[in-house]
């Protein structure tokens, strides 16, 4: 993926298009990027920002690494949620965080279908 400039929300949101059965929930400030009505990002327009969905480990690593894209979110037990300051993050790395969250949120009959067809 090619990016000439600061990434945007509406990027993200088209990046998260290219996954199977992604809804998305649409205001005049955010969109919630969704697998069948379950969240697994959302971005806030006019602030340019980005929460997805990940593993703890993989937060910790992404806020070790580049604390000045990212921010810690909420938490579960399960998940961690990680806020991505689009103007200086990596289209591809973003990519590859929306893939991850959709996998953690998708049915396994979702991502074995995706698998298939790639």
């Amino acid at each position: 993926m090619v990016n000439d400039g600061p990434l945007t929300t509406d990027q993200v949101v088209e990046m998260s298009k290219r996954l199977p059965e992604v809804l998305l929930k649409e205001s005049d400030s955010w969109t919630n990027i969704t697998f069948k009505g379950r969240g697994f990002a959302w971005v806030n327009h006019p602030e340019n920002r980005a929460m997805i969905k990940g593993h703890h480990a993989e937060r910790a690593a992404l806020l070790a690494t580049s604390p000045h894209v990212y921010e810690a979110g909420w938490a579960t037990i399960s998940t961690a949620w990680v806020l991505v300051h689009l103007e200086h993050a990596d289209a591809e790395e973003v990519a590859e965080l929306l893939e991850e969250a959709w996998r953690m949120t998708a049915t396994k009959r979702a991502i074995r279908a995706y698998d298939e067809h790639r």
